[in-house]
């Protein structure tokens, strides 16, 4: 028989921070689902500069570096959003940050 296993809360959890976490998850989420319906189809490269606050160097890279979707059907500076969004909200920045490092070392 399994018995259930507490364990005690650290001086940095509380029983009301919690719902706060919970709150603002709900609203990120509800954001991005709006970002998510508001965008065209097919993003262009204006298009997430935009969306993601970020030069045209910094996209340049992200592209380059941070195994970025490939362009919507060959066309160079288009992408599918279902790939963008995917990719954003799946990918491990760390590879990319690591990339960058090795990039500035050498």
């Amino acid at each position: 028989m399994q018995e259930n296993i507490c364990f005690p809360e650290t001086p940095k959890q509380s029983k009301t921070l919690n719902p706060t976490i919970d709150k603002k998850l709900d609203q990120v989420l509800d954001e991005l689902s709006k970002i998510q319906h508001s965008l065209p189809l097919v993003l262009t490269n204006e298009d997430l500069k935009r969306e993601f606050q970020i030069s045209d160097s910094t996209l340049n890279r992200l592209i380059r570096l941070a195994e970025f979707p490939n362009c919507w059907y060959g066309i160079r500076g288009h992408y599918a959003k279902d790939e963008v969004l995917n990719w954003f909200s799946n990918h491990d920045y760390e590879e990319y940050r690591d990339r960058m490092h090795n990039l500035r070392m050498s």
